[in-house]
């Protein structure tokens, strides 16, 4: 069994116009949603081996933030930045079969799509500090993800 968790990074900040988008931080209301957000996934013992996160500096805080809380290892992946679903996709089949449940932190449209590709419903959009825990039942290999049942769709505004 494979377990994914997609994770849309926090609200960024566009106080300052002369920021190039990879350089937009994260707003007060990203930072205190980031927080929420890792302590949720926290208290659902749904524990990522290993997180990946796109290297813009909104998707770095929120990683890093969620490493913290879960106290887990992380990784920067260039090409999360930007990518398309099918990108992404083609990384997650590429992980190391001895890692059974991943989380990836990255941008829309990529993560609503990718959620969107597993799953026989539809979302319009993962809002920001917006995670999504995919479960794989009869996979025990990266690269034959299909079919996937969702365990869990939370943000910040979810009651």
């Amino acid at each position: 069994m494979k377990r994914l968790i997609l994770m849309r990074h926090g609200k960024s900040s566009w106080t300052n116009p002369l920021l190039s988008d990879f350089e937009r931080p994260l707003n007060a209301r990203g930072q205190r949603d980031i927080v929420t957000m890792s302590d949720r996934l926290f208290d659902r013992k749904m524990m990522p081996e290993l997180i990946i996160s796109s290297p813009a500096k909104r998707t770095k805080i929120t990683a890093e933030k969620v490493a913290e809380v879960l106290s887990k290892k992380l990784h920067f992946e260039k090409d999360f930045y930007n990518a398309l679903f099918e990108d992404v996709l083609e990384s997650v089949r590429n992980l190391d079969n001895q890692l059974d449940t991943v989380m990836l932190v990255f941008h829309n449209p990529a993560i609503t799509d990718l959620r969107n590709y597993f799953l026989e419903d539809y979302l319009d959009n993962i809002p920001t500090s917006g995670m999504v825990g995919l479960e794989f039942t009869d996979a025990e290999d990266w690269s034959t993800l299909k079919n996937g049942q969702e365990l869990f769709f939370d943000y910040p505004k979810k009651k």
